[in-house]
């Protein structure tokens, strides 16, 4: 059960699958020998990479070395030392079971005592998948509370994906709330995970992952941040009442927080979490910060001056826009995350950006996107150039004719279907209006994973125009196609079925004539 000579963690490796504690998983990654983590679902992932980046990237930083490619002994040496500078002289900290609550556990705060945890500790979780981000399950086909509750690996992940990933989420045991971490837009964002890829390989994205922050390190020991070089990075290792956390100034820019008071103790079945509530934040005035407090994988929302929150409907094809590029004219309401820095090697790569969005007390789904960026458009996005203004201008354009066939062509289209073909339809009819959502689907799913591969085109084509044509008729076909089976699954109306399919298609035809009339006449074809 601990983490520095235990392995707890499945690796494969060229088709053979062993186990690795901590330290050699940190040093397998550095050396780009893993090819899966078994154990590891995907909406944990995230929380793992950043975990394992922070704790290298301290860790580097406090050995005076910047590359990420060490030894097992090294990592185990440097978390030691780590842990004993911040004032614990034991590997508690990194023990999943200890059964002294008023000593740390592995992302587990001490109780302030033996009578505290006695009277506010209460069962939480019977099972690792009971203790993760609940309403993941039903995303990710998962049955709740069918984990194994002896596993060490399963226990650790979960509580690592509950710890630092976790938002406000109702009343904790023992009183107090469920409080969300720092590194979010208050309780009910999220936190996002957003940059670049050089390769969907573990290793190549940690190692680039922790040298990039050897970079960033020195900005965010500067205004407006008030990070200290050696501050406080493990925060589990002191007591935690619930009360009061750290503030900022105390930490290190790589800290590692946690969100609730856990404690994972032995049960009859194996293990089992016991959990009390908290009155604050673990980071004093976090709600206030908004989630801005540095973390290089979080875009910053400049309208709100917080962390990146993605809401329900994902990373829309809009958002990841954004990410990439601004508007021709430099105008842009996101700041990019630092991990998005674009390497000026050659080579292609992907934007990447995943997320468990959330809401108040709920889970809206994980979402996760991955841009692939040819050499050529690597190269444009990398540098300020007349070239990237017309590519940023382009891609708006692009958007807007997808939104104008949707709302001013086929969903005016479709309400007249289902409507039966009237002289005037009625677009504020709620019933008909979730049927249109419905049967809109496939334009929508079908047009997203196309766009970026169009908009890459477009560097080769010298007349934007055609470039828009060419995307314009894309779409209009996919629109046509969506169209066509609604025709066939719509709900029949008696002595009206084919007046309603009649009247749509002259409404679409109609609509883009006269929204997109340019293209329409260019591509000397019938919608």
């Amino acid at each position: 059960m601990n983490l520095l000579l235990d392995p707890l963690f499945r690796v494969c490796w060229q088709g053979h699958t062993s186990r690795a504690s901590l330290p050699e998983l940190l040093a397998l990654l550095s050396e780009d020998r893993v090819d899966s983590l078994p154990g590891v679902q995907r909406h944990q992932e995230d929380a793992l990479h950043i975990f394992l980046c922070y704790l290298a990237g301290v860790i580097l930083d406090r050995q005076a070395t910047q590359s990420p490619r060490q030894s097992a002994d090294f990592w185990r040496q440097g978390i030691r030392a780590l842990t004993q500078a911040e004032g614990c002289d034991s590997d508690d900290p990194w023990t999943l079971v200890v059964d002294d609550p008023t000593r740390p556990a592995f992302l587990q705060a001490p109780a302030t005592s033996h009578a505290v945890f006695a009277r506010d500790y209460k069962p939480k979780a019977s099972t690792p998948d009971a203790l993760d981000v609940l309403q993941t399950a039903k995303n990710h086909d998962i049955k709740a509370t069918k984990g194994d509750p002896s596993c060490a690996e399963a226990w650790a992940l979960a509580l690592l994906s509950s710890q630092t990933m976790s938002g406000l989420l109702g009343k904790g045991n023992g009183g107090g709330m469920n409080r969300g971490i720092s590194r979010m837009n208050t309780g009910i964002g999220s936190r996002p995970r957003v940059g670049w890829l050089p390769s969907f390989r573990h290793g190549p994205q940690f190692g680039r992952d922790v040298q990039l922050l050897a970079r960033v390190r020195p900005r965010l020991l500067d205004p407006p941040f008030v990070y200290r070089p050696n501050g406080r990075a493990l925060l589990w290792l002191e007591p935690w009442d619930g009360t009061g956390g750290h503030p900022l100034w105390t930490l290190d820019p790589f800290f590692i927080e946690i969100a609730r008071r856990y404690r994972l103790i032995p049960s009859s079945r194996g293990y089992q979490v016991v959990s009390a509530g908290s009155a604050a934040t673990f980071i004093d005035g976090a709600d206030a910060l908004k989630g801005n407090v540095g973390d290089p994988w979080i875009p910053i929302n400049l309208t709100t001056n917080g962390a990146l929150t993605v809401v329900r409907s994902g990373l829309h094809v809009e958002l990841l826009r954004k990410l990439i590029l601004p508007d021709s004219d430099g105008q842009t309401d996101l700041k990019p995350a630092a991990m998005q820095d674009i390497p000026s090697e050659s080579g292609p790569g992907w934007l990447s950006a995943s997320v468990l969005a959330r809401g108040n007390g709920t889970t809206d789904g994980f979402h996760e996107a991955a841009i692939r960026v040819p050499e050529r458009a690597r190269f444009v996005l990398f540098g300020k150039c007349p070239e990237r203004d017309r590519l940023a201008g382009l891609s708006k354009k692009g958007l807007e004719i997808a939104s104008t066939i949707q709302y001013k062509a086929l969903r005016p289209a479709l309400f007249a279907l289902m409507e039966g073909g009237p002289d005037t339809i009625k677009l504020d009819n709620a019933e008909i209006g979730r049927w249109v959502d419905k049967a809109a689907v496939p334009y929508n799913r079908d047009w997203n994973p196309l766009y970026f591969d169009w908009l890459w085109t477009t560097l080769d084509e010298a007349d934007d125009s055609a470039a828009l044509t060419f995307w314009f008729s894309q779409l209009c076909g996919l629109a046509d196609a969506t169209l066509q089976a609604a025709f066939e699954r719509v709900p029949v109306r008696s002595g009206r079925n084919y007046r309603g399919k009649t009247k749509a298609r002259s409404i679409f035809s109609g609509s883009l004539h006269k929204h997109l009339k340019q293209y329409m006449e260019a591509t000397h074809e019938p919608a």
